[in-house]
């Protein structure tokens, strides 16, 4: 009997939250140690992972298959609402989501085995990513703000959760109450769009949209859920919170919320502001002439200003840091605006383009973070200057981080630099004014180049200080400093770095193999318009 025979279609989802329980209950029995919870957990995201694989068509995996093949992209039924549908672009998402929870799940392995907490922690882990895969399976408007506070809710906990740590403390109460007004607004533009149309369902969204119109009820719903979901996305004037956040969790949680997380905000702009507003005919009456009305051009202007403004600052605020993860945050958000770019465009090679963009960044960003946990594993301090001579004490380590750091600028045969490729080809390819996107965004990206090149100068061509302080980790709440492998970084960071920076030169070199599928999902979301 299939997968699909024995649980339904959900096999990845009742994998993650098998195991997120299974983990709550070691602890509960006693059973904490790291290594236990976290191999349950590298186990259960891996698994999930070769099941989405096998539902995205790879052959070797076609016995996994736990989606049947009539189910895949099919468009419901007309007067139909489902809560959640499956299609090939939020199976791409799914699996990112997961890779990037994976890598995490590994790096996290090298911190005390004997550290408070260890199950609290990878059971959110599983929770948060829980959430994640259930947003990529949306179809209504309230499914779609439930998954992503399932998500958030572990999330907020995750930053915290080593609990004497008074930075990580802050940034999880700053992470809350801005969460808190993310939601509030969100739920609240969600109940203005029912209330304007009867109906939270993105098909239906679409459906009624193109025969009414768009009443002033349901363009304030759409803007105050803009303004929420840009919360999630790190898009600039929304964006604040995200380096306190990113610079004050524990590293390996800042790899997660700056390479996986974040995503989640992205994945629900594709649903929301595609299918429902850029692919709905004009119909209706305007609701300030009478006239039929388009509302698709004014959201592309606006969605391109909020990418170019994204871009810009986060660059330019980059420039300006000296602490490593508060640049690595600054440069996340300037990634946000990239991705931006593909859903203002909405065609398919555009939404391809950001979708591989968001595969290069879970890669680069999960992988650049983890590099700072390690670095600061053996002693390196939390300022770039820190950072000097890394290149001759810890060579792997430097060339590894180098690898991610010149994918981030966009640097050819790398994973950066094919996406940004395909991504302002498409932007070129649409004409009209989505050109001066991408003349927006390589500007940004030549800009970029500047403290990404400070950093590489600092690591390898300035002389170090002098040794390393003998420190085993910068685990808060451990008994004592545990000795560790792989130079001190400890194997799971290792192996997380280094399957991170392989992909990034593999991919860059030879792209089809991710790129093909990614560009026949983009294909299915825009014919299917959800």
């Amino acid at each position: 009997m299939s997968f699909a025979g024995t649980v339904g279609p959900l096999v990845p989802e009742v994998i993650v939250l098998a195991a997120a329980l299974l983990v709550f209950l070691l602890d509960v029995a006693g059973a904490r140690r790291r290594e236990l919870v976290g191999a349950i957990s590298i186990a259960a995201l891996a698994g999930a992972l070769l099941v989405v694989l096998a539902d995205l068509g790879f052959l070797p995996l076609a016995a996994l298959r736990g989606l049947p093949p009539s189910v895949l992209n099919a468009v419901p039924a007309a007067g139909s609402a489902p809560l959640y549908t499956f299609g090939s672009l939020g199976l791409v998402f799914q699996g990112l989501f997961l890779l990037a929870a994976l890598l995490v799940a590994t790096a996290s392995l090298s911190r005390a085995s004997d550290e408070r907490g260890a199950p609290i922690y990878y059971g959110l882990l599983l929770l948060a990513t829980l959430g994640m895969l259930l947003v990529a399976l949306a179809s209504d408007l309230i499914f779609l703000l439930l998954a992503i506070e399932v998500t958030s809710l572990a999330t907020y906990v995750l930053v915290g959760y080593t609990r004497r740590d008074a930075r990580a403390l802050e940034a999880a109460m700053k992470f809350y109450i801005v969460g808190a007004l993310s939601s509030t607004l969100s739920f609240f533009g969600a109940s203005l769009l029912f209330g304007a149309y009867g109906t939270t369902n993105l098909y239906a969204l679409r459906a009624v949209a193109g025969s009414v119109g768009y009443p002033v009820l349901a363009l304030l719903g759409y803007g105050i859920l803009l303004a929420g979901l840009a919360f999630k996305t790190t898009l600039v004037p929304f964006h604040a919170w995200a380096v306190d956040v990113y610079d004050g969790a524990p590293h390996e949680v800042s790899a997660f919320l700056a390479g996986g997380t974040k995503k989640i905000g992205v994945f629900a702009l594709f649903l929301v502001f595609l299918g429902p507003v850029l692919y709905v005919k004009a119909g209706g009456g305007s609701p300030f002439s009478g006239a039929p009305f388009d509302l698709g051009p004014t959201v592309q202007l606006t969605l391109a200003v909020l990418a170019v403004v994204t871009m810009t600052v986060g660059n330019v605020l980059a420039l300006l840091q000296a602490e490593m993860k508060r640049m690595l945050a600054y440069s996340s958000i300037s990634q946000a605006g990239y991705m931006l770019i593909g859903i203002a465009i909405g065609t398919s090679p555009a939404l391809a383009g950001a979708t591989l963009q968001v595969a290069a960044h879970v890669l680069m960003k999960s992988g650049a973070f983890l590099v700072v946990a390690a670095a600061a594993a053996i002693g390196v301090g939390p300022k770039i200057v820190d950072w000097q001579g890394l290149g001759t004490r810890r060579p792997w380590l430097a060339v590894a981080f180098a690898l991610m750091l010149l994918s981030l600028a966009g640097v050819p045969l790398t994973v950066g630099f094919v996406s940004k490729f395909v991504l302002f080809s498409a932007a070129v390819q649409a004409r009209g004014f989505f050109v001066w996107l991408a003349v927006a965004g390589l500007l940004n990206s030549a800009l970029s180049v500047f403290y990404y090149a400070r950093v590489l100068k600092v690591i390898f061509f300035e002389p170090a200080p002098g040794p390393l302080p003998a420190r085993a980790g910068d685990v808060v709440g451990a008994a004592g400093p545990t000795p560790l492998g792989a130079g001190g970084i400890g194997y799971g960071r290792a192996v997380a770095i280094g399957v991170a920076a392989v992909l990034i030169v593999a991919i860059g070199l030879y792209p089809q193999p991710i790129l093909g599928p990614i560009q026949s999902a983009a294909a299915h979301f825009v014919a299917g318009g959800a």
